[in-house]
């Protein structure tokens, strides 16, 4: 399965560990998360606007930023570990329904909210069909709280199924990722996505919450790379920006268009874009950064 973390910086788990120590606060994971989320905060993250005036983008840009986070990947694997680099990759999509089912003890009332509203966003910007189901789920959704985790991960490795899912240990154990997702293939060199779990801590609340929501059911939509130069965008591991942006939709609808499919390498792929990008959004590049 390949893997698509939101991840905290390690300066910034320093910080948000010192402070907790000295609050002595009882719900110690819960408080540095919220920690965190006022240090990203303060420092002008966990942005909310759709079209942010200070972040214009132009065509041309929005080509090369499809290039980024679509046609590599933060990971490569080697002899079954996952190594951090970027990696070039496939057109990844799905062609199949998605159909999610959201489980754990973690889960409230607005996460299914929330997970509905995207879902629909979701639906019209792809075309295809992202709804919750029960009946035959293709994409697991947990929210689990700390004794769950511990739980989960002995179930995975009694199932003899964990070394297929190290980022989700990693989540599971550390700090540094608050949540992740992780896409499956039947055949990945088909790059045709067949499934999908993510898991949230359920210590997250608010904005930072829903930023995880939104960053990880996107990326296992296709979208699967950060890139510190993409802006603005939830693909971007300095969390600038928390919800989905009008320049994420548009590396969505590129993705889906039907002149690009699944499996496609970048010489194929990336002379098509141009064109895509032209019929979604025909204005000039000038008037773009204007």
């Amino acid at each position: 399965m390949a893997g698509v973390p939101m991840t905290i910086r390690p300066k910034i788990i320093a910080a948000m560990v010192a402070v907790v120590a000295v609050a002595g606060c009882v719900d110690r994971t819960a408080e540095q998360y919220r920690e965190y989320a006022r240090f990203v905060t303060r420092d002008g993250g966990m942005r909310a606007e759709r079209s942010p005036e200070d972040a214009q983008f132009s065509n041309a840009e929005l080509a090369t930023n499809f290039e980024k986070i679509a046609l590599n990947r933060e990971y490569r694997r080697e002899e079954g570990k996952l190594i951090e680099a970027t990696t070039p990759s496939l057109i990844s999509r799905w062609r199949d329904p998605i159909r999610y089912q959201i489980l754990g003890g973690g889960v409230t009332p607005l996460d299914k909210a929330d997970y509905a509203e995207l879902a629909a966003r979701l639906t019209d910007l792809t075309g295809v069909e992202v709804a919750e189901g029960d009946s035959d789920p293709n994409v697991t959704i947990l929210i689990l709280t700390a004794d769950e985790r511990r739980a989960f991960i002995d179930e995975l490795e009694e199932d003899g199924i964990a070394e297929r899912m190290p980022l989700v240990i990693e989540w599971a154990q550390k700090l540094s990722y608050p949540c992740v997702g992780q896409v499956g293939y039947r055949d990945a060199n088909t790059g045709q996505i067949t499934g999908a779990m993510i898991v949230i801590k359920a210590e997250l609340e608010g904005l930072f919450r829903k930023s995880c929501i939104h960053e990880e059911l996107v990326q296992t939509m296709g979208l699967m790379n950060d890139d510190k130069r993409v802006r603005p965008s939830i693909f971007n591991d300095d969390q600038e920006f928390a919800l989905l942006t009008e320049h994420d939709e548009y590396l969505l609808r590129i993705l889906y268009d039907d002149r690009l499919q699944p499996g496609m390498e970048a010489n194929e792929a990336l002379p098509l874009v141009p064109a895509i990008i032209e019929d979604l959004r025909p204005e000039t590049d000038a008037a773009a950064v204007n």
